[in-house]
């Protein structure tokens, strides 16, 4: 999960209850939030044949922009949830014949609103190891508390990479409120004097170009998976 998009991954657990194997031909889904339809994913193909009386997983990967989910969620209150819905129509063949199965699988989640964030402040912190200090300003807009648990990219200045970013730090972010995230990075004696040394005269003009990692929250995934989808052919 980024400040962009929501990555999720159903894994359905698909039982054959006949006495014969089942071959899934496709499992493509769609969820919506707020009757809108705002991602969708689908299976790997080709999906192992499910043997008689066995069952398999199968996974689905789907991206949802929290841009998209934003502006569903901006209309519901602070702290409100909004009503999502995964729907499905896997196919599967048996026998030879093409069987569709459908089915859906709903109830609400909390009004995630992507975070806002700002490069506040780049400083140096001076010793025998020196260091810059890149500061961002982060607010969560949302109902629930998020935890930043990544940042990467590189700081920009007039187009060119001075200085990158790798951090694992988790960082809290409680719903409602601002942040300060700081994360020290070491450089070397030498760079002070070429090209990383104008991130502390010029550091306003400086573009961060990466992105922060959010940690999905419990709540977020218990909302959307609730009990294990079993389908039967």
């Amino acid at each position: 999960m980024s400040f962009r998009r929501l990555e999720l991954v159903c894994v359905f657990d698909v039982q054959n209850p006949n006495i014969f194997s089942a071959n899934l031909n496709a499992l493509n889904c769609e969820f919506q939030a707020s009757e809108r339809p705002i991602a969708s994913g689908s299976a790997v193909i080709p999906i192992p044949s499910i043997p008689a009386g066995g069952r398999r997983s199968v996974p689905v990967a789907i991206a949802i922009s929290l841009s998209d989910l934003s502006g569903v969620a901006k209309e519901y209150a602070h702290g409100k949830t909004v009503p999502y819905k995964l729907t499905s129509r896997p196919v599967f063949n048996v026998l030879g014949m093409s069987l569709p199965v459908s089915f859906s699988h709903g109830g609400k989640i909390p009004s995630v609103l992507a975070p806002k964030w700002k490069l506040k402040r780049i400083a140096l912190q001076k010793g025998l190891a020196p260091a810059f200090l890149v500061t961002f300003e982060i607010r969560n807009p949302s109902g629930i508390h998020l935890s930043l648990e990544g940042v990467k990219g590189a700081l920009r200045l007039a187009d060119k990479p001075l200085l990158e970013l790798d951090e694992t730090k988790l960082t809290d972010l409680p719903d409602g409120q601002t942040v300060e995230l700081v994360i020290p990075v070491r450089i070397r004696l030498a760079a002070l004097a070429g090209a990383a040394g104008k991130l502390i005269t010029d550091w306003r003009n400086v573009k961060f170009d990466g992105e922060f990692k959010l940690k999905t929250p419990l709540s977020l995934r218990k909302m959307l998976l609730g009990k294990p989808l079993r389908k039967k052919p």
